[in-house]
C-alpha cells in the first residue's frame, strides 16, 4: 500500500515542480539556470518543459489537486526562486503538499491506488488545527480576506501573508504567520499551509520593525501595490514609502529607514515597498489585530481595486 507521502512524491510533486520550471522558463530563464535554482538536473528540467503546462495540470487534476491553487502556488514559488530565495521556494511547495494531505484533497486518489484505505482519516489527525488564540486570530483574518468577493485583486503575484505578534514580541518565533501564504487563484484567494509561530520570515520581520516603534501595531497583511489603494489608505493615516530597492539584500534596511522617518509621529497604517530588481512592489497594511489589518485593507482598498480592475 502507498503511504500518503509516497502518493505525493509519485503523483503530485513532480507536476508541481514542472509548473514551477515552466513559470521560470516563461520568465526567460535557460534550462541550466532553472536546474541550479531548483536543485535538479538539466535533463530533468528538459523533461518538465516537454511535459508542458496542460499535461502537468491534467495530471494534477487527476490526483484531485485544485488547478487554480496549483497554478498560483507555482507562480509564487517561481517568484521566490527568481529572487534567489530557495528556502521560501521550499516552504511554499512543502506547505502546499501538506495542505493537500491535511484537507483531504488526495483521499480519492489514495483510495484508488490503495483500496484498503476506505475510510482513512490519518492525514486529518496528523495535521491537526491548533487552538492557540493568536493562531486562531490569524486564521480568522486570512479566511475573512479569502472569502471577500474581489479580494484576489489585492493579492501580490508573489503571494500574501497575514501575521500577528505577541505583545512585546522581539523575534520571528513570537509571530504567527502562514507557512505557505495566500495566493491569487483565478478570481479567488487560496489559503495554503497553516498559521504557526515562525511561519513567515519576511512579513514577520516587517511587522516586528513596526511593532518595536509602535507597540500597538501587532499585525500586518501584505497587499498588491496599487496607487489607488495607497491613496485610500492615506485617508486613514500616515503611509511610509521605501525604495525602489537596489537589491533584495537592502530591502529590509530600506523599510527600517522609512519607518524611522515616521517614528516620532503617529503610527502608520501602511508601509509601501516600491520594489526593485527581482522585487515586486507591495503594501504592508498594519493593525492592532490581524482582523483589524484585514478590515482596513478591505474597506480602503477593495472598492478602488474593484473599480479599477487588474
Amino acid at each position: 500500500m502507498a503511504l500518503p507521502h509516497e502518493l505525493v512524491a509519485r503523483h503530485v510533486a513532480p507536476y508541481v515542480k514542472a509548473l514551477v520550471a515552466l513559470a521560470l522558463s516563461e520568465r526567460g530563464m535557460g534550462q541550466e539556470r532553472i536546474a541550479r535554482l531548483m536543485g535538479v538536473t538539466q535533463p530533468m528540467v528538459s523533461r518538465y518543459l516537454r511535459w508542458g503546462r496542460e499535461y502537468a495540470l491534467g495530471k494534477l487534476r487527476e490526483a484531485g489537486v485544485p488547478e487554480a491553487e496549483a497554478v498560483a502556488v507555482a507562480e509564487a514559488a517561481a517568484a521566490a526562486l527568481e529572487r534567489g530565495d530557495v528556502e521560501r521556494y521550499v516552504e511554499i511547495v512543502v506547505s502546499f503538499l501538506n495542505h493537500l494531505l491535511a484537507t483531504g484533497a488526495l483521499c480519492g486518489l489514495h483510495r484508488r491506488v490503495s483500496p484498503v484505505f476506505r475510510d482513512c482519516s490519518v492525514c486529518g489527525r496528523v495535521f491537526p488545527r491548533s487552538v492557540d488564540p493568536l493562531v486562531e486570530e490569524v486564521r480568522e483574518a486570512a479566511e475573512t480576506l479569502a472569502s471577500a468577493p474581489g479580494a484576489h485583486l489585492l493579492i501580490p503575484r508573489v503571494g500574501s501573508n497575514v501575521v500577528a505578534a505577541r505583545p512585546g514580541a522581539r523575534s520571528i518565533g513570537e509571530v504567527v504567520g502562514y507557512t505557505g501564504g495566500l495566493f491569487r487563484a483565478g478570481d479567488r484567494v487560496a489559503v495554503v499551509g497553516e498559521p504557526v509561530y515562525g511561519g513567515s520570515r519576511h512579513t514577520a520581520s516587517v511587522l516586528l520593525a513596526a511593532h518595536r516603534r509602535w507597540p500597538p501595531l501587532r499585525a500586518a497583511v501584505v497587499a498588491a501595490y496599487r496607487e489607488d489603494c495607497l491613496a485610500a489608505l492615506e485617508e486613514a493615516g500616515p503611509v511610509a514609502r521605501a525604495g525602489p530597492h537596489r537589491s533584495p539584500g537592502e530591502l529590509m534596511r530600506d523599510l527600517e529607514e522609512a519607518l524611522d522617518h515616521l517614528a516620532e509621529g503617529e503610527a502608520p497604517v501602511a508601509l509601501a515597498s516600491l520594489g526593485g530588481v527581482n522585487l515586486e512592489p507591495v503594501i504592508y497594511v498594519f493593525g492592532e489585530t490581524a482582523p483589524a489589518a484585514v478590515r482596513l485593507l478591505l474597506e480602503r482598498c477593495l472598492p478602488a481595486a474593484a473599480a479599477g480592475g487588474d
